[in-house]
């Protein structure tokens, strides 16, 4: 369903868009009377709306149903900052995936830039809408020792520099935690770090080395295949 982002979203029984909202359904995506419309607060809150005026510069919007989602699952995710053009598929699909938090890391062999708070906003969102998430993931910058690792019941580590540990993963919906390094891959001494976190898995896939947006969704998998049964 076509959605769209209203950051101080509240129920209401109609809504009225003006300017870049409305600009966008209206211009890009050629919405028309009756249209469904989902509005998203990335909280939790979601809106379900039908077009029941439309002109030239301004949308209105009529309750059809609203919902208050739940994380069914708390997955993390911290990642050793790559270039630009994987950093932002990988936010996209953190998103998609139902990432709560995002921990970007700049490690030994990272790069150190990232792009604006509000180019980081715009792309965030942009997935929020594609995907019809209900929630955004928090940004949280930090270093690989200031990750909060004990508050995980799990973590998952995808390091295709050693070897594969078995991995035994609960079930139940423990929050859980996943490492990704940068291109570049982990230091030495991050390696030793990582390595003697409690309750962290080790995982090397039998496959070339995978790009970073790849380890994401990868590991990702792995993880929520656990809340499966």
């Amino acid at each position: 369903m076509r959605a769209i982002f209203q950051k101080h979203l509240i129920l209401n029984e109609s809504y009225e868009l003006k300017g870049d909202a409305a600009h966008h359904l209206i211009n890009v995506l050629r919405v028309e009377l009756n249209d469904e419309i989902l509005l998203l607060n990335g909280a939790g809150l979601t809106i379900k709306t039908k077009i029941s005026s439309l002109t030239k510069r301004e949308v209105t919007l009529v309750l059809i149903e609203s919902a208050q989602v739940t994380r069914s699952y708390l997955l993390d995710l911290a990642i050793g900052i790559p270039k630009k053009e994987a950093l932002e598929l990988s936010l996209k699909q953190a998103v998609e995936l139902g990432f709560s938090k995002i921990y970007l890391v700049r490690g030994e062999y990272s790069q150190t830039r990232l792009p604006e708070p509000e180019r980081l906003d715009s792309l965030l969102i942009s997935a929020l809408e594609q995907s019809n998430a209900a929630y955004l993931p928090e940004i949280i910058q930090a270093n690989w020792d200031e990750i909060p690792v004990s508050r995980y019941s799990e973590i998952i580590m995808m390091d295709s520099q050693n070897k594969t540990q078995d991995i035994k993963l609960g079930k139940g919906s423990g929050s859980r935690l996943l490492i990704v390094g940068p291109e570049g891959g982990f230091s030495p001494m991050e390696s030793e770090l990582l390595h003697k976190i409690p309750k962290i898995w080790i995982l090397n896939l039998p496959t070339p080395i995978l790009r970073t947006p790849t380890a994401v969704s990868v590991g990702a998998g792995i993880l929520l295949r656990s809340l499966l049964d």
